[in-house]
């Protein structure tokens, strides 16, 4: 069966990303074409940056689940590797599209590239769409009064702590994902027991340093919770970043439990108090405005 295809990287699979793979879709179904997403293992940036800062917004296993939700008939993940960065844009071209899904259509996005020094675009794809047989579709970036919607202007809310617009521009809240593991048992002995979340990929992105309103999905379960990001430097030492939510209606043992955690929005940066009575009193006060915020957002 012919495809139609697209290739990006779909970091975050924010608004902009949706669209497009919408619009394939659509158009599969229309001229009964198999829907096809090339993406990738690792985000270039990852392999091809010589530091290690640079942050994903979302793990690969999800962002593949969330691009089938979209109705993609096939997601081809292949692995990012510098051999394949060197990879010519025609060869790429050869050897994942045409040899392995024989497309009738390529679409492609304002900002997709494929191919040594990101040759393959859409000129690119334009230029030899006659010797390969497929027609070229070019989805416009979708835009709103602020600009381009892109993952690094996500990336730029999310460290400002800017959630609303940035579940906006995502079209569902920022979500963390990993495993609930032991921590110092400091906010039990406060009244307020926490699970420590240790991220599954430990380059996705960890928003600006505070306080949170939350979401926590615990298998077929949905808490509301209260997120803190930070050292904790009122009760830790470490300086070691921790993400720690408390569920008010939720105290069991949850010690290596799958954790999706959603932040709904910001309350306010992490603060150092003099001593535990202070600590407990703002957290007292922090939960009493959450709760006021769980029925908004409820």
């Amino acid at each position: 069966m012919k495809s139609i295809v697209s290739v990006g990287n779909f970091d975050g699979l924010h608004l902009g990303h949706r669209k497009l793979i919408q619009t394939m879709v659509d158009m599969g179904k229309q001229q009964s074409l198999r829907s096809v997403v090339i993406t990738f293992k690792q985000h270039p940036a990852q392999v091809l940056q010589q530091s290690n800062g640079f942050q994903l917004l979302i793990p690969c296993e999800h962002k593949i689940r969330m691009i089938k939700s979209l109705g993609v008939d096939e997601i081809v993940c292949l692995p990012f590797t510098k051999e394949l960065s060197h990879l010519s844009a025609l060869d790429f071209l050869k050897q994942h599209l045409i040899n392995d899904l024989d497309p009738s259509v390529i679409v492609v996005g304002y900002d997709s590239h494929f191919g040594h020094g990101r040759e393959g675009n859409y000129q690119f794809l334009q230029k030899h769409a006659s010797t390969f047989g497929y027609r070229c579709i070019y989805v416009p970036a979708l835009e709103d009064e602020e600009g381009i919607i892109s993952s690094s202007r996500i990336r730029t809310l999310l460290h400002e702590g800017r959630m609303d617009e940035a579940s906006r521009l995502l079209g569902s809240p920022y979500a963390m994902y990993g495993e609930v593991i032991r921590g110092k048992g400091l906010g039990k002995g406060m009244g307020f027991p926490t699970a420590n979340l240790a991220l599954d990929e430990p380059q996705q992105l960890i928003p600006r340093v505070g306080v949170y309103i939350s979401k926590v999905f615990l298998g077929e379960d949905v808490f509301f919770g209260l997120t803190n990001i930070g050292t904790a430097p009122s009760v830790k030492q470490d300086r070691k970043t921790t993400v720690e939510t408390y569920m008010p209606e939720y105290n069991a043992d949850l010690y290596g439990a799958k954790m999706k955690l959603e932040l709904l929005h910001f309350m306010r940066p992490e603060l150092y108090f003099d001593s535990r009575a202070e600590l407990i009193e703002a957290m007292q006060a922090d939960l009493a405005q959450a709760k006021t915020l769980f029925e908004e957002y409820a």
